[in-house]
């Protein structure tokens, strides 16, 4: 009961904190157009992980400026984690620290990042810290 709470709360209070009209839904996932995974047995560990933070970078910045629910912006975190082989977003660091760095290029506020941080982490310490870690090394 208390994640549905949650959850309704973000998808009404997250795009009006961080500035962005309330719309009832996105239609479908957004596309990348970086397509990594057909160089993937070519990339290194360390180019996987970073062409993944990227696209969730890429992924929540767009989600940021266009607002929608919560459930939207969970479906597209989990297509972009398939695409590179992530099989479970919610416990890769690198999927927070995308999170991060997106909130950031999206415009939101440090204000409204406690807010998004506080939802996104349900009170895990890790994944706050690498929220805020990729917000902290982002430019706008």
């Amino acid at each position: 009961m208390r994640r549905l709470v949650i959850l309704v709360l973000s998808a009404c209070v997250l795009p009006l904190v961080s500035g962005c009209s309330i719309s009832k839904s996105i239609s479908s996932p957004f596309e990348w157009s970086s397509d990594s995974s057909a160089s993937s047995s070519r990339s290194s560990s360390r180019d996987r992980s970073e062409d993944y933070r990227s696209d969730v970078r890429s992924y929540t910045k767009a989600y940021v400026q266009s607002g929608g629910n919560y459930d939207t912006f969970s479906s597209g975190l989990s297509a972009v984690a398939r695409k590179h082989g992530v099989s479970n977003w919610e416990s890769d660091p690198d999927t927070y620290v995308g999170i991060g760095a997106g909130l950031k290029q999206g415009g939101v506020t440090p204000t409204a990042l406690a807010v998004w941080e506080s939802n996104l982490s349900q009170g895990d310490a890790t994944k706050a810290a690498a929220i805020q870690k990729g917000y902290d090394s982002t430019q706008r």
